[in-house]
């Protein structure tokens, strides 16, 4: 066997574990935590990591932005959540029909408190990061469970589902099969009722997020799949309110920010956020090492923290 990036010996990276955790109705979830390279890890705060999809998986692997954050001292925890792939058709299955605001989020909460309990989470609070479906679990948490996170980070967000969502109705070219996807992920009482739909959109249930929490948002200005507007719409609620945190879009990107300059931006900026969250050192200064990104900081209001 050959390594597959032989340039990443020289380095010393975060271990990768895998860890079943019970949800509370009984389902067995693989989820992955990284820890710290050659670190005391009694203090290593702890960051929920939160995949897409939601038909997608977390596998054993390098990934950049965990060992990004695991260098500055960070635990990282990636769920597989029922409707994971990778688990047969009975796991996607129980991950449809409206699973995705109600047991698939608690399968994300269940593994939260499982790690605080546990002792592996420092500081009393995690932070939550994910990107689209996964930067809806993020922003999801923090406003439906404001007293288990600390801060999120949302990539590409979508922050209104179902009826709620007027901004996504053009998304996918108006492809018919993916809205009928959708349809099946979000159930009939989200996709066609509004109220439920609000209820389980984070945009609409703002009021719920604590006054000393923070989010940090970042986005594409082309992105097809959850038009910008929807972090702009969320932003604007986090001013009504004062919460801390920042916005930052990218001009030429889609859903995901995908060249290189923009995604090492937007890794320093996610690295200074939670450090500075944590009260963990992190590179200053950085800014323009990326000096061909397109970012723009459209938002930004103190560092927040508790």
């Amino acid at each position: 066997m050959f390594p597959s990036r032989p340039e990443l010996k020289r380095h010393l990276l975060g271990e990768m574990k895998p860890l079943r955790v019970t949800a509370s109705d009984g389902e067995e979830l693989l989820c992955y935590l990284s820890e710290p390279p050659g670190e005391e890890l009694v203090n290593s705060p702890l960051i929920m990591m939160i995949h897409g999809g939601p038909q997608a998986r977390d596998t054993w692997g390098f990934n950049p932005l965990v060992q990004l954050l695991c260098n500055r001292g960070f635990r990282v925890l990636q769920v597989n959540y029922r409707g994971s792939t990778g688990f047969g058709a009975r796991f996607i299955q129980i991950g449809m029909d409206g699973a995705f605001c109600k047991s698939l989020q608690q399968d994300i909460t269940d593994v939260a408190t499982y790690a605080t309990n546990e002792g592996l989470c420092a500081k009393n609070r995690p932070a939550i990061i994910g990107g689209s479906f996964g930067g809806y679990s993020a922003l999801h948490g923090l406003t439906f469970q404001p007293d288990l996170y600390k801060c999120c980070v949302a990539i590409c967000p979508l922050t209104a589902v179902g009826a709620a969502d007027e901004q996504s109705k053009k998304s996918f070219s108006g492809s018919p099969l993916i809205k009928k996807y959708w349809q099946r992920v979000f159930g009939e009482n989200v996709s066609y009722n509004k109220k439920f739909a609000m209820d389980a959109s984070p945009l609409y249930n703002t009021d719920n997020i604590r006054n000393k929490a923070s989010v940090a948002i970042f986005h594409g200005q082309d992105d097809p799949r959850a038009p910008i507007e929807h972090s702009r719409k969320f932003v604007e609620k986090l001013k009504e309110r004062n919460i801390k945190g920042e916005f930052v879009s990218f001009a030429g990107e889609g859903h995901g920010i995908s060249k290189e300059e923009n995604r090492l931006f937007m890794y320093h900026r996610i690295e200074r956020f939670l450090c500075g969250q944590f009260e963990l050192p992190f590179s200053r200064g950085e800014n323009d090492r990326w000096v061909s990104n397109t970012a723009s900081v459209e938002w930004t209001n103190g560092d927040g923290g508790d």
